[in-house]
């Protein structure tokens, strides 16, 4: 049980490490959180910071959410955990996207998660994942905003889960990434009924 423990709160640190805004502290000598929209995400960077930090920002932000499932992939399979792999790894996922979303490390007030939603999940359910990003980029096509992309990534993740019957555990917890990716796109969603996002 501590192991577990350990991991879900090495998880929770791992996504909590404010990428863009120490990018941007360190390249720019900005606080992102007085730019542009002031979120820390990659979106947000490249308006403010360029392409090049954009990337190197998305880049950071995937493994965040990457790195600490694929400790909890090797430790499944070396050590009896009292508790099965899929809930157990979803649980690693939900804690990396929270930290993300919401870093200690910056009074709580974090990015939205779409980054370290993709790589929390593209070892555990690489399709469903995968099909979020195809979707994404042929909305691409339809619209310039990001937020409709970005919140469309978080709802065909769990619809293609519930479609190829992954477990339960997992449909819950990609049910739960979702429905945070929805929470931290509320400003996105007002503005575009409003008519006034960007």
């Amino acid at each position: 049980m501590m192991i577990i423990i350990t991991t879900i709160i090495i998880a929770f640190l791992s996504g909590s490490i404010p990428t863009g805004y120490l990018l941007t502290k360190k390249l720019c000598g900005i606080d992102i959180r007085t730019k542009g929209s002031g979120n820390i995400g990659s979106t947000n960077v490249k308006r403010i910071a360029g392409k090049k930090v954009s990337i190197i920002t998305q880049i950071i932000d995937i493994l965040k959410g990457m790195l600490p499932v694929a400790l909890g992939m090797y430790l499944a399979k070396t050590i009896k955990l009292p508790l099965s792999t899929d809930i157990y790894l979803s649980i690693i996922a939900i804690a990396a996207i929270l930290g993300h979303n919401y870093t200690p490390f910056l009074k709580f007030k974090g990015g939205k998660g779409v980054n370290t939603t993709l790589g929390a999940f593209v070892l555990i359910i690489p399709i469903p994942t995968l099909t979020g990003v195809a979707v994404h980029f042929i909305l691409k096509l339809a619209t310039s905003i990001v937020s409709i992309r970005s919140i469309a990534i978080g709802i065909t993740i769990p619809i293609v889960c519930i479609i190829m019957k992954s477990s339960v555990s997992i449909i819950i917890a990609t049910l739960i990434a979702c429905i945070l990716m929805v929470i931290r796109h509320k400003d996105n969603l007002i503005r575009l009924v409003n008519k006034e996002e960007k």
